[in-house]
C-alpha cells in the first residue's frame, strides 16, 4: 500500500516539475472487422426497424413498389400528400401515379413565397401523409437518413402523422461509421441531414411514452431490392448538392 501510495507522489511531483510522464500505451487493433454479406445486412435493417415502430414492405419490383405505397395511402384514407419532386424520389412515376389516384399533392411553403406563407402553412397541416426517398439506412438502429434541400421538403417527413419513405436497400449500410465512409462528402456539402428511427416518440416527466406528438405517427418503409445503379439521392436526376447551402 505504501508503496503504490509513493509511487503515485512521485508521478505527480514529475507532472509538476515539467519532467515527461511515462505512459503505457494502450495496445489498439488494426485488423477491420469482417465484412457482412448485403443480405444479411438488409435483413438486420429490416428486424431493426420493425424492432423500432416502423413497418417495412419489401419487393424486388418497381411496379410493385409504386403499388405498395398506393395501397398504404388507401388504406390510411390519404387525400392530401406531402411529396418530395419526382426527380428526388428513388421512384420518380411515384408521383404521377398518386396523382392518378386522385390524391391531391401539397406543395411545401417556401420563404420565397412568404406572403403566402400562412395559408400555405395551412394546407400543408391538412396533409395526411409525406412521402420522401432516403440517402440511405443504418442496419444496426433500423434508421433511414433523410437529406433536405430544394425538392426534398423537412415537412414531408416532420409534419403529417404518417411517412412513407422509398429506400433501395442496395444503401443500407452496416453502421454510421460505413455510411459515412461511403457518403461523409455528401453530408457535408448538405444543409440539413435528419436521423429517422421509427415514429416519432415522446415522454412526459412521469416517463409516459406517446407516439406521434413531435412527428410522424406512422412510419412505413418500401424496400426496393433492385435497381443498384439507381443514385442514393436525386432519384433520376443529379441535383448540384451546393444548392442545398
Amino acid at each position: 500500500m505504501r508503496d503504490s501510495r509513493t509511487a503515485i507522489l512521485e508521478r505527480i511531483r514529475s507532472g509538476r516539475s515539467g519532467a515527461p510522464v511515462q505512459s503505457v500505451p494502450v495496445p489498439v487493433s488494426l485488423s477491420p472487422r469482417p465484412a457482412m454479406e448485403p443480405s444479411v445486412v438488409v435483413d438486420q435493417f429490416v428486424r431493426e426497424a420493425e424492432a423500432v415502430g416502423a413497418i417495412v414492405h419489401r419487393t424486388d419490383g418497381r411496379d410493385i413498389a409504386v403499388e405498395i405505397v398506393l395501397g398504404i395511402l388507401a388504406d390510411a384514407g390519404v387525400n392530401r400528400l406531402v411529396s418530395w419532386e419526382p426527380a428526388d424520389l428513388p421512384i420518380p412515376e411515384l408521383v404521377e401515379a398518386v396523382i392518378d389516384r386522385g390524391i391531391r399533392l401539397v406543395e411545401a411553403p417556401s420563404l420565397a413565397a412568404s406572403k403566402e406563407l400562412v395559408r400555405d402553412w395551412t394546407a400543408v397541416a391538412g396533409a395526411e401523409a409525406g412521402l420522401t426517398g432516403a440517402v440511405g439506412g443504418l442496419a444496426d438502429t433500423g434508421t433511414v437518413i433523410l437529406r433536405s434541400g430544394p425538392g426534398r421538403a423537412r415537412l414531408a417527413w416532420l409534419l403529417p402523422p404518417l411517412h412513407v419513405v422509398v429506400l433501395h436497400s442496395p444503401f443500407i449500410y452496416p453502421t454510421l461509421q460505413a455510411f459515412m465512409g461511403a457518403r461523409g462528402e455528401m453530408v457535408g456539402r448538405s444543409s440539413h441531414v435528419a436521423f429517422v428511427t421509427g415514429p416519432s416518440r415522446t415522454a412526459d416527466i412521469e416517463q409516459t411514452l406517446t407516439i406521434g406528438v413531435h412527428g410522424p405517427k406512422e412510419v412505413r418503409i418500401v424496400l426496393v431490392d433492385h435497381d443498384r445503379d439507381t443514385p442514393a439521392v436525386g432519384g433520376a436526376r443529379a441535383r448540384a448538392d451546393d444548392a442545398d447551402r
